[in-house]
Formats: structure tokens, C-alpha cells, sequence
């Protein structure tokens, strides 16, 4: 749905321009919780993106793309990455800005600088390593404020000068940035905050026409105005981001209304889900809907359960999660919200067919599990398993 700031603003009319805002591509992103086959698809998803974001820019006949800061994910990544990135902007047929963000910021040994990224670029991408005015197309002007530094010490906004000014009569003027704008930050006393009250007056004073921000992966649109957004990441990051996969496409003139479209490109999808059970039940549940997901194989999910099992209902929930984790991408226990009580006394433990060694094994461990230990219980519901237990 597209989202349009009606405000207007004094002075001549000019052409609106289209164009693409999109950020925090983070390539040569790897994750700790995926196996070495997902991790490589992964990886590759997010350069696959690039493509897409191509296509996205084809379709509403934009006139360039904003890439606001975070290209890559840290300014050492392999070449490899490197290589697929540039054969991949390829597919981007008008002009790309890219800033730097935190993550590839312009200090010694960026990536900004390395010799496969100079040999392998598309002529039609600019590094905007400085803050001057670059004109893509006639009527536009696009500033951008890179990184230099990993950790900022002050507004990263704040000293740039290329927007103090009134643009020329019709002129479009595009701030590109990176970083916490402080009305979404925890904490208000990190210096390195964006301040949003300068941008909103730039804005209202037909100084800034549209604010394009990265750093925040969740698509989120800033103030009052309309014109200042984050695009999120193209590609989904942590199962707490509400909502990445998307890109921008935006329409602004100076003084027509400011139309924002979210146009989805992600393929992955990061979940969290808590299931309570009860004495086993909730195990149907959580059965049905981990069989209902789609795209599994680009799934992960991250899993909390919450209650009490039998001993056989532990063995029914880990054989349903060591199936399922061949399906998906990945299947993470979600410690903060992983608290299951086994209960001891149960039945198909006196039914087992074990004896001698293995059943004094069994009674001393049904013990500790009464006790509250996990480790205990674990291997309880390993030994059913093994001697034949079914849930």
C-alpha cells in the first residue's frame, strides 16, 4: 500500500522524481544458528536481492537507487562476495548511490578501497564518499553522509552543510544517511544520535525534500512528515524485525505530494513461536503448525515451549524437532522462553523393556528428574527412546 505525504511546500513547481530507497544489504552476512548448506543459501539470498531490487526499479521506471549505508556486512568480506555483489548491480540498469554505513565505513582497510571491488564495479554505481551534492539525473540532488569511522561520536547528520540552502528553483534534494534517529533509540544519551527536530524544519523549509535512512531492518517511516523513512533490510536479519524484505519506491517532487510504496523482495523469513503444553498436550499443536509453514528450506524458527511433558511426550517433541530440523532451515531452542517440567512418575518408563544395569540407570535418573534436572531429564527421554518407548 502506498503511503503519500500530502504537505506541500513554497516555491516553483518541479517534475517529481521515482526512485528506489533501500539499505543495510549487509553481504557477506552469516549467521551462527545455520548449518553450512543453509548458511551458503543464505549468503547468497542476499545478493540475490540486488536482482530483485533491479527488477523493482525496471517495473515503477525509477531514475536511480539510494543504498543508505551497510552494503556489506563489515569491511572484511571475501572476495567471492565481493565478485557476486558487483556481477549482481549489474542487473540495476540506472544509476546507484550507495553510502557507507557502520559496518563498512570508510576507516583504514574498508572495502571501499579494495582493488576486486575498483576492477569489478558497474560504471553506473558512485561510492558516496563524501558529503557533495552528485546530480543523477537533471533536477536532483542527492547527499550523502558516509561512515568513516565505526562508532560515530556525534549526530551523524549534524555537521553536513550540503543541504543548509534552499535548492535551485525545482530542484529535488535527497538527504542519504545512516544511524538511530533518537526518538527510536533505548537511550537518548548516545551522542552518536540522529536528531529529527533539523530534518523536520530542513523539510518543512523546502531545504530537504525526502530523508533516506538505513541502520533500523525494519521498514519504518520517522516524524510527521512522511518524507523521512527507513526501508529495513532487503532480507530479513533477527526474528525481532517487524518488518524486513521490503524496499522502497518513492515519488517526490518539491511540492507535490511524497508517495511511498513498500515493494517486498525477501525471500527468508525468521519466526519466533512459543508453544505451552500441558501434560502433552499442545504437542498436535505445535506438530500442525510447524508442518504448516511455507518455504521451510528458507524458515527459521526460532522455538519456545513452555510446561510439562511425560517423559514420553520429551521424546515425542525432540523426534518431532530432529524431523522437522532436516526441513527447515533451522530450528533453534529459544532458551529465554524453553522451560519444560518432566514429570517423572510415569508410566512408560515401568512398561520399558530394560533390566539389571540399565534399569537401576532408569530409576536414578527418574529420580533427578524429579528433582528439576534438565540434563537428567534429557537423558531419560533418551533411554525410552533408545529401549523402544513410543510417545
Amino acid at each position: 500500500m502506498a503511503i503519500t505525504s500530502a504537505m506541500t511546500r513554497p516555491g516553483p513547481q518541479g517534475t517529481p522524481v521515482t526512485f528506489v530507497h533501500t539499505s543495510d544489504w549487509q553481504l557477506g552476512m552469516m549467521r551462527r544458528f545455520l548449518g553450512p548448506e543453509a548458511g551458503a543459501r543464505y549468503s547468497q539470498a542476499r545478493i540475490d536481492a540486488i536482482e530483485r531490487i533491479g527488477a523493482v526499479a525496471r517495473e515503477h521506471k525509477a531514475a536511480f537507487v539510494v543504498v543508505a549505508g551497510d552494503v556489506f556486512d563489515a569491511n572484511q568480506v571475501d572476495r567471492q562476495v565481493v565478485s557476486r555483489a558487483c556481477d549482481a548491480l549489474r542487473a540495476i540498469a540506472c544509476p546507484v548511490l550507495m553510502v557507507p554505513g557502520n559496518h563498512d565505513s570508510l576507516e583504514p582497510g574498508t572495502v571501499w578501497s579494495s582493488p576486486m571491488l575498483a576492477a569489478h564495479l558497474p560504471s553506473q554505481v558512485e561510492i558516496l564518499t563524501d558529503s557533495t551534492p552528485r546530480r543523477p539525473v537533471a533536477g536532483v540532488e542527492v547527499v550523502g553522509v558516509p561512515w568513516r569511522t565505526r562508532r560515530s561520536v556525534s549526530d551523524p547528520l549534524g555537521a553536513v552543510e550540503g543541504w543548509a540552502e534552499v535548492p535551485d528553483a525545482g530542484a529535488v534534494r535527497i538527504l542519504v544517511g545512516h544511524g538511530q534517529v533518537e526518538s527510536l533509540a533505548a537511550s537518548s544519551g548516545d551522542p552518536a544520535l540522529i536528531r529529527l527536530e533539523p530534518l523536520q524544519q530542513a523539510i518543512e523549509e523546502s531545504r530537504l525534500h525526502y530523508v533516506a535512512l538505513g541502520d533500523r531492518h525494519s521498514l519504518t517511516s520517522v516524524g510527521e512528515t512522511g518524507r523521512i523513512w527507513y526501508s529495513g533490510t532487503p532480507e530479513p536479519t533477527r526474528p525481532e524485525e517487524e518488518r524486513p524484505g521490503e524496499v522502497l519506491v518513492v515519488e517526490v517532487g518539491p511540492r507535490d505530494a511524497c508517495t511511498v510504496t513498500p515493494v517486498s523482495v525477501g525471500t527468508w523469513r525468521l519466526r519466533s513461536h512459543v508453544v505451552d503444553v500441558d501434560v502433552d498436550d499442545g504437542l498436535d499443536e505445535l506438530a500442525a503448525w510447524l508442518g504448516a509453514q511455507p518455504d521451510k528450506s528458507r524458515t527459521v524458527v526460532r522455538l519456545g515451549v513452555q510446561g510439562s511433558l511425560t517423559v514420553g511426550g520429551l521424546t515425542r517433541l525432540e523426534m518431532l524437532l530432529e524431523a522437522q530440523e532436516e526441513v527447515y532451515a533451522a530450528i533453534q531452542r529459544w532458551n529465554r522462553h524453553w522451560a519444560v517440567t518432566v514429570l517423572p512418575d510415569d508410566g512408560d518408563l515401568d512398561e520399558l523393556p530394560v533390566t539389571g544395569p540399565a534399569r537401576a540407570a532408569l530409576e536414578e535418573l527418574r529420580i533427578a528428574t524429579g528433582g528439576g534436572d534438565t540434563q537428567a531429564a534429557d537423558a531419560l527421554a533418551l533411554l525410552h527412546r533408545l529401549a523402544g518407548g513410543v510417545a
